[in-house]
This record gives C-alpha cells, sequence and structure tokens, in this order.
C-alpha cells in the first residue's frame, strides 16, 4: 500500500486556532525586526510571517552559516521589498550583538535562539546555562542599551515543574524578563508546547520509521504531550509582541494533552497503512523527559486577555536585586564546570526542579 504524507493539522485532535495578527501587521510595517535563532524552526517560520508585513528590514541571526544563507534565500525568492540580512553569530557574543544593533537599529526582537533538546542537554549542564541564561541575559542587556522597544522571549512547556536540565534554565529566562526592571523595553515571554513537525520532534521521526518500515518507538505508553503548529506558536509569539504587558508570560490555549501512542496509530492509519504489520517498540523517557507535560504552575494567576485564545500568566518571582545574586553564584558555578553545583545553584532559583528519574518501559506491542 503507498504511503502517504499526513498534514501535521490532521494529528492535532482538535481544530487549529486561528489568531487574528492585523494589529501585528500595523506594528511591524516598515520597522526594524530581529529573529535570533532564524535558522531554526521557530525561527524560520516566525521569518517567514514577519516578512509578510513589510517590516523595514528583517535580520536573521543563527550560528549555522548553511541554514541562514538558505533561510535568506528562500525570503528573498518571495519577491520582498524588504531587506533581509543574514547575520552568522552566537547571540551569547556581546560584541558581535553590539555591531549588529548598532549598524541595523534593531527595534523589536523575537528570541528563539535556544538550546532546546531535553536529553542531550541532560549531559551538557554548562552549554544549556551558557546559551539559555547567559546569552539572553546578555542580548537583553544589548538590547535595552541600543532603546529597542519590545523583547519577546520564546519559552517552553519545559519550563513548569522542570525535569530537566533545558526546562529549568528556560524557567529562569521567563523569571529574567518578569522581574527585570522597566526602563524602556517592554519585555514578554511566551509559553507553549511542542510544535507538530519541528526538527527532531516526533511525528517526522515516526514518519521516517513508517517509511523505512521500521519499529515505531514511542517512550511510554502513558506518555503525553501538548501540541501545537507552526503556525499557532508563531501567532502566539507576534500576538504577544502586540498585547503583551512588561513581565507577562502568555499562554495558548491548546486544548488537552495528546496521548504519543494513540497519535501514532492515527499516523499510521493516516499514512495509509494498517496497524497490524507495525511494530511499537517502547524504548522508555528518556533523560530529562516527564510523562506529562504541564503549562502553568500552581501558584500562578491565570487571566484572559484582549485575544481569547491567549491566556496571561503571573507569579510571585521575588526580588530582581535577589534573582541578579543568585545568577551571579551560577556563574561562578559554571566557571568551575562541576554539573553537581550547577545543578544545586539552578534548584536555588527554581525550587520547583526535580533531577530527572528513570520512567518504567512499557511492554512493546
Amino acid at each position: 500500500m503507498p504511503f502517504r504524507e499526513v498534514s501535521m493539522e490532521d494529528l492535532l485532535g482538535r481544530k487549529p486556532l486561528y489568531v487574528d495578527l492585523d494589529a501585528v501587521r500595523q506594528n511591524l510595517n516598515r520597522r526594524v525586526v530581529l529573529v535570533t535563532g532564524a535558522a531554526g524552526s521557530i525561527g524560520s517560520a516566525l521569518c517567514r510571517q514577519i516578512i509578510e508585513y513589510r517590516p523595514g528590514k528583517l535580520v536573521c541571526v543563527d550560528q549555522s552559516e548553511q541554514g541562514l544563507e538558505l533561510m535568506r534565500r528562500e525570503l528573498m525568492d518571495r519577491g520582498t521589498q524588504t531587506g533581509v540580512v543574514a547575520v552568522v553569530a552566537d547571540v551569547g557574543d556581546v560584541d558581535a550583538m553590539r555591531q549588529c544593533f548598532s549598524a541595523h537599529q534593531i527595534e523589536f526582537i523575537f528570541h528563539a535562539a535556544a538550546r532546546k533538546h531535553v536529553p542531550e542537554m541532560e549531559s551538557k549542564e554548562v552549554e544549556a546555562v551558557t546559551n539559555n541564561i547567559f546569552a539572553l541575559a546578555s542580548l537583553l542587556d544589548v538590547a535595552e542599551e541600543h532603546a529597542c522597544r519590545a523583547f519577546v522571549l520564546i519559552s517552553s512547556d519545559k519550563a513548569v515543574n522542570p525535569a530537566s536540565v533545558m526546562g529549568a534554565t528556560k524557567r529562569i529566562g521567563e523569571l529574567i524578563l518578569a522581574s527585570r526592571p522597566l526602563k524602556t523595553m517592554r519585555c514578554v515571554s511566551v509559553r507553549f508546547g511542542n510544535v507538530l513537525g519541528s526538527s527532531g520532534s516526533v511525528i517526522p521521526i515516526l514518519q521516517d520509521q513508517l517509511r523505512r518500515g521500521q519499529p515505531l518507538t514511542i517512550t511510554h505508553a502513558e506518555a503525553r504531550r501538548l501540541f501545537m503548529t507552526a503556525r499557532e506558536a508563531v501567532s502566539l509569539s507576534l500576538q504577544a509582541f502586540t498585547i503583551g504587558t512588561p513581565g507577562d508570560i502568555l499562554v495558548l490555549e491548546m486544548g488537552e494533552p495528546v496521548n504519543i501512542l494513540e497519535m501514532a496509530r492515527t499516523l499510521i492509519r493516516l499514512s495509509g497503512l494498517s496497524e497490524t504489520p507495525v511494530k511499537i517498540k517502547f524504548t522508555g523517557l528518556r533523560p530529562g523527559e516527564k510523562l506529562h507535560e504541564e503549562l502553568f504552575y500552581a501558584n500562578e494567576t491565570v487571566t484572559s486577555t484582549s485575544c481569547r485564545e491567549i491566556k496571561r500568566v503571573r507569579g510571585a518571582y521575588g526580588s530582581w536585586l535577589e534573582l541578579q545574586r543568585q545568577l551571579d553564584a551560577l556563574r561562578d558555578s559554571l566557571a568551575r564546570g562541576a554539573p553537581d553545583e550547577i545543578r544545586a545553584r539552578l534548584r536555588n532559583i527554581v525550587p520547583e526542579f526535580r533531577d530527572w528519574t528513570p520512567g518504567a518501559v512499557s511492554p512493546d506491542y
């Protein structure tokens, strides 16, 4: 039986949400916008949408020279009159970022660059902390120095009651933006779940295994995740830029968590295959993975916004001075490169962070 390609929206388990972005269009028109992580899944999706709103200039920053050049060519092939600038740089390189901001007079920043691979970062604490915390902090400083108007951080549901180093670092990113004293730049975080079809995510892996006739590998029969489409993720990020007030964490309503095993069965069926000959192999939760993801802390206050699909989250974040003191201690531990000490410092800042414990493996089907 021939293999059929499946639309990601068919696997969502709900109707995709539509967010009116007309106000975004008005705010971005003829402005200078910077997107970090522009060659990645979310960053590139942001670039494709932003370019449609005809900003005066779109500056794309990433460490991947090849990925960035492919992105630049794709955007230029759209026949846009917007100037597209590709900057190969590490966002944590202060000198490079200062040069970028000075050269292009950046007004708005969408910060998608991060270390996102949960199991990988469990053994690379230094890299996760350096990129997800201190590169973010230095980029905020540079943006403030250059009188940027708004900064949007792409966060993650992994930041809620984190079981991973990656999740803890993303939570600290949220705390930095929420606690930072307001000067001239409006800072907003957006928190969302897994993006269907993004690089390294579960669905592309399962699709590749189906094409090759291999067993489908799933961590656990009870594993559930919150999913959204790339279009929804971009809509949330852009709408956050428009409606977010300083220190906000904004969350898109994503419905109920989806069982990965049931999603795999739906994928098999929609691909035109019979479930009987397709073997499902359970591999057990990987380092840092949780059985169920969450979108909110128990002590967070969730309120509505002017956009029905988006919720505003606020919590008791503590003082900026105390957070700075904790970050200084974390930086000292980072310099020593001691994983246990780094994790202890992360727990001091995020008490809800609990180190990963191995998950059970379900019997194979």
